[in-house]
C-alpha cells in the first residue's frame, strides 16, 4: 500500500482547497467523487465533503490531527498573511508560545511554528501531528502500512520514503479518542501497483486496524487505526 492522501472534510470542499492552494502555492485538481487534490510535498491534500450530520462538529474530531506549517524565516510575517487570506487566530489555552494558532476558512485548527524547526527553508508544510494513544505502536503501524520511514524524535515520526516533505508526528493524546465522533481529518491509502484489494484489507486488520465501513458507496473503504483514528482506503476500480 501506498500513502495517497492527507484527508481534509469540509462543508465546502472547493473553497477550502482554494484557500489552502492560495497558502502553500500549490494549484488544485479535481478527481471526481474522491474530492479536490493539492499535490503537496511528501504526500498529497484532498478535500472531501463533510457527511451529512445533525449536530456541529465537536472540537475533539477537529483537533486530533492538524497541520504544524513550517514558517520559513519569519513566521508570524506569514501567520499575518494567513490571516488575510481567510484565517484567523485562535487561543486554545496555548499560552505565551513561540508558535502561531490559527483556523482556516472551515475552522481546521493549525499552528505556524518557526522554520528552525524543519530541514526544509519553507515556508510550507512542516508536520502532521496525531493525536495517539501509544504513539510508538500507531508509527509502526503506519510504517509498516505505507512504507514510510521511521524517525526518533521528541515524539515518534514518519518521514517519506522519497525525501523532503511533510512528516507524521505521533503525540501522546490528551484523552482517549471517542468513539462516535470521528475526525475530520485522516489519512488515505492506495493500492499499490498488483495488490488485491482484500489482501490490503486483510494486512491492515492483523496489523491492528479495525474496519468501520459507514461509507459504503463511496470509493473508499473506513478504517480506524490502533488509537481508534479513521483513515481511508481506496477502493480497486472495478
Amino acid at each position: 500500500m501506498l500513502l495517497d492522501s492527507i484527508t481534509l472534510q469540509a462543508d465546502d470542499p472547493s473553497f477550502l482547497a482554494r484557500f489552502w492552494s492560495k497558502a502553500l502555492e500549490v494549484p488544485v485538481v479535481s478527481d471526481g467523487p474522491a474530492g479536490f487534490l493539492l499535490l503537496t510535498s511528501g504526500v498529497p491534500l484532498r478535500f472531501l465533503p463533510t457527511p451529512v450530520s445533525p449536530t456541529p462538529r465537536p472540537e475533539a474530531a477537529i483537533t486530533r490531527l492538524h497541520f504544524d506549517l513550517n514558517g520559513g524565516g519569519d513566521h508570524r510575517a506569514w501567520a499575518r498573511s494567513l490571516c488575510e487570506m481567510g484565517a484567523s487566530p485562535r487561543d486554545v489555552g496555548q499560552g505565551d508560545v513561540v508558535w502561531e494558532v490559527l483556523a482556516d476558512v472551515e475552522g481546521h485548527l493549525f499552528c505556524v511554528m518557526p522554520g528552525d524547526r524543519y530541514e526544509e527553508t519553507g515556508p510550507g508544510l512542516g508536520s502532521l501531528p496525531v493525536d495517539s494513544a501509544r504513539p510508538r505502536v500507531d508509527r509502526d503501524f503506519w510504517a509498516r502500512a505505507t512504507g514510510w520511514i521511521p524517525v526518533e524524535a521528541s515524539t515518534p515520526e514518519l518521514r517519506p520514503p522519497q525525501g523532503p516533505g511533510i512528516r507524521l508526528a505521533f503525540c501522546d493524546e490528551l484523552a482517549p479518542k471517542p468513539v462516535d465522533e470521528p475526525n475530520v481529518m485522516g489519512l488515505a491509502l492506495r493500492l499499490d501497483k498488483g495488490e488485491r484489494e482484500s489482501d490490503a484489507l486483510d494486512l491492515l486488520v492483523d496489523l491492528g486496524a479495525r474496519r468501520v465501513e459507514t461509507e459504503a458507496e463511496g470509493p473508499w473503504h473506513l478504517l480506524t487505526d490502533p488509537s481508534g483514528n479513521e483513515f481511508r482506503l481506496a477502493k480497486s476500480l472495478r
